[in-house]
């Protein structure tokens, strides 16, 4: 097999990651699912997520989503000053999150942190967070799950049976 066909067909699998999202990702624009780029600059507002382990946090979180594969979901997220979530854990995914705006107290494991304004912060799979919002926030996060399912386990997380 020549170099540049191996290289083909590496670039072939790695498109296969995005495009193969076919079917819907709550809070994210349908015609943006399965592209390599989505223009979610051009998307304003946010739309209230209600978590599936605190059904009484309608709206603690806002979210607008910036991309989806079965890997990863990526998504911009309002919180209101003083607004709190449930102590939770995730066992299917890591996040990292980058504060755009704001200052939140975060809680990760036994550690309590003030994130300000360009900030990053990590929580490993299965460990207990919390965020409190001290001022009106907005943080980008990632959600990486590295056996894939981040598609159905994200729409399951915010709400939304498939």
């Amino acid at each position: 097999m020549s170099k540049q066909t191996h290289k083909g067909s590496r670039q072939e699998e790695k498109l296969k990651i995005i495009s193969s999202v076919k079917g819907p990702v709550a809070h994210m624009m349908p015609e943006d699912i399965g592209k390599l780029v989505v223009h979610s600059s051009k998307i304003s507002g946010y739309l209230p997520i209600t978590p599936s382990y605190a059904t009484d946090e309608i709206g603690v979180d806002n979210v607008k989503v910036l991309m989806a594969t079965d890997n990863l979901i990526s998504f911009e997220s309002f919180r209101s000053k003083g607004a709190i979530d449930a102590a939770h854990s995730h066992p299917d995914h890591y996040s990292v999150a980058y504060q755009k705006q704001g200052r939140v107290k975060m809680q990760i494991g036994k550690e309590t942190f003030t994130v300000e304004e360009g900030d990053t912060y990590f929580h490993p799979m299965g460990i207990v967070h919390q965020h409190e919002a001290l001022e009106d926030s907005v943080r980008i996060e990632t959600k990486i799950f590295p056996n894939g399912g981040a598609v159905a386990a994200w729409n399951e997380l915010v709400g939304i049976e498939e």
